[in-house]
């Protein structure tokens, strides 16, 4: 399965110290080509350029996102990265990653479909998967 991570769900992961890919790989019981958007990357490396502990743990995230296949997404128009991330999702029939309630929604009212994190660290792929 092509999973699209955003940042939430990476800083999520780097927090709990936790391999939230492999727990999603047994959750949904294949294997995960993890890929990240060139945005995504940025907002990682602009925080962790400053000090305390969310600094730390972009810097955490972006060992993990060293390891996943880079989107470049070239658009005409200027989107924020929640919007390139769906249309990313979409143009790629890629799941979305993400712990964003308001990019959760947004996913689903488009029909993106969503793998996240719920309390006790379960796993919940939403949507049909492409």
């Amino acid at each position: 399965m092509k999973v699209l991570f955003d940042t939430s769900f990476l800083m999520l992961s780097a927090e709990l110290g936790k391999d939230l890919i492999s727990l999603a790989e047994d959750a949904v019981g294949e294997k995960i080509e993890p890929y990240i958007l060139s945005d995504s990357l940025e907002e990682l490396k602009a925080i962790s350029r400053h000090t305390g502990k969310r600094a730390s743990l972009a810097k955490v995230a972006l060992k993990l996102a060293e390891k996943m296949t880079l989107i470049k997404l070239d658009l005409e128009e200027a989107l924020e990265v929640d919007e390139k991330l769906l249309r990313a999702s979409r143009i790629h029939g890629l799941v979305l990653a993400t712990i964003d309630s308001k990019l959760m929604k947004r996913a689903r009212e488009i029909g993106v479909p969503v793998l996240s994190v719920g309390r006790g660290l379960k796993i919940r792929l939403e949507g049909i998967v492409p």
